[in-house]
């Protein structure tokens, strides 16, 4: 069970996705729909203005592509999980959100539960891909050969500091993050590299090109 909230935010043109997924998601005590938006430009205020951990995005906004708006969105908010939301699968667009930042890809025909389950996953740091998604994709294709990490663009920035021997408060002081949020990250690292030290850490981020 997760402790601690998760706000989530919806990017969907359709409003009755986006109040059904409000509805649904919000009776589970720990997700909190944060704010919701129906265009690619509402969807990047939003992510200015908004603190959350989770962005639901449909890829295909009327005035944006998702695959454009994930983009923006990562540079805007590094820390914000997106979940990519689309009707059909389409590899070319799950391997571009998934270049492009996306933590998943989830068809909207899944049920509420692997929702749920999807976001409690990328909001630990993981990558979720519905079956579909998955059935198009290799697993080099998503992991990298010999599964290789995908990371988010904070995790790198705290895996190059720690190359460089730096500890987590000097960590948070260069990030201007907090020592916890850095020992988050760092947890994340050890559990995606398969770490149980920084040392094994530090190797194989070096052996995977990430130094």
């Amino acid at each position: 069970m997760i402790s601690t909230a998760i706000r989530i935010l919806i990017g969907d043109d359709h409003p009755l996705v986006t109040e059904g997924l409000s509805t649904l998601l919000s009776e589970r005590k720990h997700l909190v729909i944060a704010g919701k938006a129906a265009t690619g430009k509402e969807v990047l205020e939003l992510v200015k203005t908004v603190p959350a951990n989770v962005l639901l995005l449909d890829v295909n906004l009327p005035d944006m592509s998702g695959i454009d708006i994930c983009l923006q969105s990562k540079k805007l908010c590094p820390e914000l999980y997106i979940l990519g939301l689309s009707n059909f699968s389409e590899r070319s667009i799950i391997l571009n959100m998934l270049h492009n930042g996306a933590s998943g890809y989830l068809l909207k025909s899944v049920s509420i539960q692997e929702m749920v389950n999807a976001i409690e996953v990328v909001a630990s740091g993981g990558i979720y891909l519905s079956k579909d998604a998955q059935q198009l994709l290799t697993h080099q294709e998503v992991f990298g050969p010999n599964e290789k990490p995908i990371l988010t663009a904070r995790e790198k920035e705290v895996l190059e500091l720690i190359i460089q021997g730096l500890t987590s408060p000097q960590v948070a002081t260069r990030l201007h993050i907090s020592p916890l949020t850095v020992e988050s990250h760092r947890k994340s690292l050890m559990q995606k590299f398969k770490a149980n030290n920084a040392a094994v850490l530090v190797r194989k981020a070096t052996e995977w090109g990430f130094a």
